[in-house]
């Protein structure tokens, strides 16, 4: 039986959506196998139609085109992130605390308002049961439902085992039913699955068929439910007589929220292919309304016009755009995922030097309070310009009083921004320093930046490459 075991030395993996291009060449390159790839990724790198079933899928996340979605065996998905962490090294990687679609036994803890809180080898979830069966101290038998990827996010569970293949997902459920993948398109062969996994559902188990069942022979795919069907046992036997933790594999899933460095990686990787232009990954996953700019531009890069003009002429557009909008917002992606949106400020000043894009924007403080990092008092009427030039490491804020005075500057580390027509978007690496009139510059939070380290969510590379913009502003 295919399934959640390695079947090979090789990976194979099927790569989707607006990366495809630069992801291919360095899956290849690694020495993976690209598997059911789009007719446009077969054409540019003339490969077979292979219809194997694939171990890991990687593409970009739906509810956000910034990250990558990588799913699949564990084995498969090790060796898939060793090479991207190692390719590129400047973006957040988030890795689900448990493995999606894995049969757990779960010791209940209690209730938190109306979910019933479980645990399972020292990490908490959440319990898909009824308020009168969440008894602290019982033990339950349960299948990974949603993984939980990001730091602050909990796995979800549902009760009952199950087990997944290469074509098939099995179930036990209350209420059977089949389910067939969305690309699996052709109707007949949709009718052919649910004819296949009838026999199934009269005897209490609910089947999804996955996307790759619509290119195997019925005879493998009814042999490939039975195997589940007998795994199952095994591995409900095994989770029913043991102590609480996980008892099948399922799948990893990890999200990597892409810097725009490594974006500007990509976009080299897919002119080695097809002709593109610097911010063609940015554009596309961030600010969607120039993408039509990007692909002309890209044909005029093909007759033989100059690539850095037409990149820097796209990204003046962007700025023009940006202060045309008059007031912009400040988006930080912070490592535990957080998304942290500064308030809107004006737009002073938008303007290219020298290939960048420099944005000054100014707020007004309406409200009492303390600065952050600066313990300085916050008063209405104050001003607090920041500065943002796209490709520094380094974006300043001045806090002004309403006189005028410095009241603080405080220098946030980040990956160089990106922008859209109404953002500014970058990757918060949470060290930073602070300086306050007549005071030394000094580096705060460094210990979080190091936490994020340990908990393998920024690699050593970028880890070094914070600090060492940090200790070199000391000095600035």
């Amino acid at each position: 039986m295919a399934t959640a075991t390695q079947t090979g030395s090789v990976v194979r993996v099927r790569v989707r959506g607006i990366y495809a291009t630069a992801l291919t060449r360095l899956i290849i390159d690694a020495g993976f196998q690209v598997v059911q790839p789009s007719r446009v990724i077969a054409d540019r790198f003339n490969l077979p139609q292979l219809t194997l079933p694939a171990d890991v899928t990687i593409k970009n996340s739906d509810s956000d085109p910034s990250e990558l979605l990588i799913v699949g065996y564990e084995w498969a998905v090790n060796k898939v992130l060793e090479k991207l962490r190692e390719l590129l090294p400047y973006s957040f990687y988030w890795r689900s605390s448990l493995p999606l679609h894995a049969t757990v036994k779960a010791r209940i803890r209690g209730s938190s308002g109306d979910m019933c809180i479980a645990e399972i080898s020292g990490i908490e979830a959440e319990l898909l049961i009824d308020r009168e069966e969440c008894k602290p101290g019982g033990e339950v038998v349960a299948s990974v439902v949603r993984p939980g990827v990001k730091p602050r996010e909990k796995p979800r569970l549902a009760p009952g085992a199950r087990v997944i293949g290469d074509y098939a997902i099995l179930m036990e459920s209350e209420r059977p039913r089949v389910t067939v993948s969305e690309h699996v398109r052709n109707p007949e062969k949709r009718a052919e699955l649910v004819a296949l996994a009838s026999e199934y559902t009269g005897r209490g188990f609910s089947i999804h068929w996955r996307s790759s069942s619509q290119h195997a022979d019925p005879q493998v795919l009814s042999q490939h439910l039975r195997e589940l069907y007998e795994a199952l046992f095994g591995i409900r036997e095994r989770a029913e007589k043991g102590e609480p933790g996980v008892y099948s594999t399922g799948e990893a899933v990890v999200l990597v929220r892409l810097s725009s460095i490594d974006k500007a990686t990509l976009d080299r990787v897919r002119d080695s292919v097809v002709p593109t232009i610097e911010f063609h990954h940015s554009v596309k996953s961030l600010a969607p309304g120039f993408s039509a700019v990007v692909d002309y531009a890209e044909k005029l890069k093909a007759r033989g016009i100059d690539s850095d003009l037409l990149s820097e002429t796209l990204l003046e557009m962007i700025g023009e755009s940006l202060a045309s909008a008059r007031s912009v917002k400040l988006v930080h992606v912070k490592p535990d995922g957080t998304i942290v949106e500064i308030g809107r400020g004006e737009v002073r000043n938008a303007y290219m030097d020298r290939g960048r894009l420099i944005v000054v924007v100014e707020r007004r403080v309406r409200s009492r309070g303390v600065y952050d990092g600066l313990s300085v008092e916050k008063e209405p009427g104050d001003r607090i310009v920041t500065e943002v030039d796209t490709s520094s490491w380094l974006i300043k804020h001045t806090y002004y009083s309403r006189s005028g005075e410095v009241k603080g500057v405080y220098i946030n580390v980040n990956t160089p921004p990106e922008v859209s027509d109404d953002s500014i978007v970058y990757l918060d690496l949470e060290v930073d320093v602070v300086k306050k009139p007549g005071e030394k510059p000094r580096i705060i939070d460094e210990e979080e930046l190091r936490k994020a380290l340990e908990a393998g969510i920024i690699t050593e590379k970028l880890y070094k490459e914070a600090l060492e913009k940090a200790k070199k502003t000391l000095g600035s």
